[in-house]
């Protein structure tokens, strides 16, 4: 991940950022939600997902001044390192129009849920109605069953079907990282499908 404190750039960012801010409030689709596409994926079953969760982070920086006064770091290659994600939500839609369109929205807006927690969180970007079609954990909360340990998750007693798995990166004191990640993912009858979301690691050596 690229740290810089120019000035100039974040100025430019900053109107931007007012007129997306302006349209970020967390709403559910507008499409209609039918209950009959996702009724299964209320069925306890004998499907697991086991997953790893990391990001890259840059040990060494390039110190420069710019022009106008105004300092810029980069990164030096070389000397990024994988680190596992300390707090992190995962929600697992079943995979239908109304799923869709969720994970885009909350995909969209993954520039604007930076760094805040309770942005990424928030109950309102879904009807109350629909989260219990949607199995959902937070790590390190969830207890050991299910975060086994720092970066890794097991979730079990899923039905088979199609998915689409949203991992928010949550920030914390150590980690003020905040970022969304959505994919596809099938769980399989009997079988435990391995997953993996590293933003940025070049490394790639978080494992389930």
């Amino acid at each position: 991940m690229i740290k810089t404190n120019n000035a100039t750039k974040n100025l430019y960012l900053i109107p931007f950022l007012i007129i997306i801010g302006g349209c970020i409030n967390p709403q559910p689709p507008k499409i209609p939600f039918d209950k009959n596409e996702v009724e299964w994926a209320t069925k306890i079953g004998n499907s697991s997902i086991k997953g790893c969760i990391s990001y890259e982070e840059f040990k060494k920086y390039h110190n420069y001044q710019n022009q106008d006064g105004t300092y810029t770091s980069d990164p030096i290659k070389g000397s990024s390192h994988e680190i596992l994600q300390k707090a992190f939500t995962v929600d697992i839609m079943p995979e239908s129009n109304y799923m869709h369109a969720l994970s885009k929205k909350i995909k969209s807006y993954n520039l604007m849920l930076l760094d805040d927690f309770r942005m990424l969180n928030d109950p309102r970007w879904v009807d109350a109605y629909v989260m219990r079609f949607i199995p959902h954990f937070s790590c390190p909360e969830a207890g050991p069953s299910v975060c086994t340990s720092t970066g890794h998750f097991v979730f079990s007693r899923l039905p088979a079907g199609n998915w689409y798995i949203v991992v928010s990166y949550d920030p914390t004191k150590e980690d003020k990282r905040g970022t969304v990640t959505v994919q596809k993912i099938t769980t399989i009858e009997g079988q435990t499908v391995p997953f993996i979301s590293s933003v940025g690691a070049r490394e790639e050596t978080c494992a389930p």
